[in-house]
Parts: structure tokens; sequence; C-alpha cells
């Protein structure tokens, strides 16, 4: 799949990717998702989005160019439908947090997706859209391509 993607002229990722200030990037959202998940292992998460290390870390994605903007939107707090439940439900973040380290470590297809399926059995209301942007900056080649949504 990646090396369709670099012989493609009309792919993102001719277009984008391999730019090295780029790459600098991935490394730091890389670098932010870990301290996500090392808070949510250390029950110091926190409740809001608003000043989170997540928030930083989304931040970083949405900068990226303008099919990211929005990135955030998926994240932010709705009080009213509970969405995404990963702020008032510590089992929730939990289960965020493992997804995340897991899909931080791994390297092969199968093993995002079912890490995929892992959290989609949570059912955890509206993570679905927002984890998808979280895995194209851990695994660009799959998460754009190969990574169903939740």
């Amino acid at each position: 799949m990646l090396a369709r993607q670099r012989v493609d002229p009309a792919a993102t990722y001719r277009s984008w990717f391999p730019w090295e200030e780029r790459v600098k990037n991935f490394r730091s959202i890389r670098c932010g998702l870990q301290q996500v998940v090392a808070e949510i292992k250390a029950g110091t998460f926190g409740v809001a989005y608003c000043g989170s290390s997540l928030e930083t870390v989304v931040h970083s994605i949405a900068e990226q160019r303008q099919i990211f903007r929005g990135a955030d939107h998926a994240f932010l707090w709705t009080p009213k439908l509970h969405i995404p439940d990963i702020y008032e439900n510590p089992e929730n973040q939990r289960v965020f947090g493992c997804l995340l380290d897991t899909c931080v470590c791994c390297t092969t297809v199968q093993q995002v997706l079912s890490a995929n399926r892992e959290i989609d059995a949570k059912c955890i209301k509206g993570l679905g859209p927002a984890v998808v942007n979280l895995l194209y900056f851990l695994h660009p080649p799959l998460g754009r391509h190969s990574t169903p949504p939740l």
C-alpha cells in the first residue's frame, strides 16, 4: 500500500507527507499522544478537553493543512450529549489510552484494526471520528486508507 502511495502522483503522500518539517510534526504528535497515555494511566488526564494534553496534540494536527481543519471538533466536549464520553468516564479514558498506547507501538494493519475493534466493542459515544484523525498521524499510510471508522 505504501509503495502505491509513493508512486501515485495524485496521492496526498506525494504532495504532503515527505516534507521534512511535516515528518518532525508527526514525531511531535506521537510524543504528545504518549503524554496523553501517560496521563490517563496516572489518572491525571482530567475531565475537560480545553487545556489538556489532548487539546495540544489535536491543535498540532489541525495546523497541518486544510484537510485537518476542524480536527478538534470531534474532541470538543458536548455535555448534554456526553460526546465524546472520555471525560466523565474513567473506564472509557483507560480504554482510549490503551488504544493509543497499542497504536503507538504497533507495526501492522492487523494490530491497528484489532485495537479499533476492541475500542469499538466498548461503544464509547463520539469517539470514532476522533480516533481516525489520531491514527492517521500515528500510521499515515494505514490511517488514511486501511483503517475503517469506528
